[in-house]
C-alpha cells in the first residue's frame, strides 16, 4: 500500500522547505487582507461615485440592478484586476522581488525551485493563473473576475467555478501544510518555491 501511495504521490516534492507554515500563513493572511482592500478599492470607488452612496458595496450586479448600465461594472472590474495586478505582480516584480507586502513583512520570497530570481512569466503564472484562476477561493479578485465573466457571458459562472476554486483551494492548503516542501498548486504551475529571504 505504501509503495502504491509513493508511486501515485511521485509529482509531489518531498524536498524540506525552510519556511514555516506559520510564517506562510501569515504571510497570505496578510496578503488577502491588504490584496483584498487594494483590489477592490477602485469598485467601491466608482460605486460611491456613481451612486452618490455611502452605504457598502457588494458586487459588480450592484450596478445593474440599480438601474446603472453594466459599463460601470467592466470598469469597475477591469480596474480591479489592474489594481490586483499591481499588488501580486508589480510589486514582487518591482518593488521587493519575489515578495508581495505580506511576503516581505515576514521575510520570505518566491523564487523559482533552482532558487533563482522570479522573472515575470514566472509571476504572470504563478499569480494569475495558479491563485487567481486555479485557486480562485484563495484571493479577493477572483470573484470580481468571476462576476465580470458572468456579466459578459450572461451565464452565471459563479456556482461552477466557485465549487471548483473552492475544492483546489483546499487541495492546494492540503498540499502546503502535509508535505515536507509546503509547497501549493500554484508554485507546482509555476516551478516556484517559498524560502526565507537571506537564502
Amino acid at each position: 500500500m505504501h509503495k502504491s501511495w509513493r508511486k501515485v504521490t511521485s509529482w509531489v516534492d518531498r524536498k524540506p522547505s525552510n519556511v514555516s507554515i506559520s510564517k506562510r500563513l501569515l504571510a497570505y493572511i496578510i496578503d488577502w487582507c491588504l490584496g483584498g482592500i487594494i483590489s477592490g478599492f477602485p469598485a467601491v470607488l466608482i460605486y460611491s461615485a456613481v451612486t452618490k452612496k455611502g452605504d457598502m458595496f457588494s458586487n459588480l450586479y450592484v450596478f445593474a440592478s440599480l438601474g446603472y448600465s453594466n459599463g460601470w461594472a467592466y470598469l469597475a472590474g477591469g480596474l480591479c484586476f489592474i489594481a490586483a495586478l499591481i499588488y501580486y505582480v508589480y510589486i514582487p516584480y518591482k518593488k521587493y522581488h519575489g515578495q508581495t507586502i505580506g511576503k516581505h513583512l515576514v521575510k520570505i520570497k518566491i523564487v523559482k525551485t533552482d532558487y533563482s530570481e522570479v522573472d515575470l512569466k514566472t509571476l504572470l503564472i504563478r499569480q494569475i493563473v495558479g491563485i487567481m484562476v486555479i485557486e480562485g477561493a484563495a484571493i479577493v479578485i477572483t470573484s470580481y473576475l468571476i462576476q465580470l465573466l458572468t456579466l459578459v457571458t450572461g451565464f452565471y459562472f459563479e456556482y461552477y467555478l466557485g465549487i471548483a476554486g473552492r475544492i483546489l483551494t483546499v487541495v492546494s492548503e492540503i498540499l502546503v501544510l502535509s508535505t515536507l516542501s509546503h509547497r501549493a498548486i500554484h508554485d507546482y504551475i509555476s516551478g516556484t518555491t517559498v524560502v526565507s529571504e537571506n537564502d
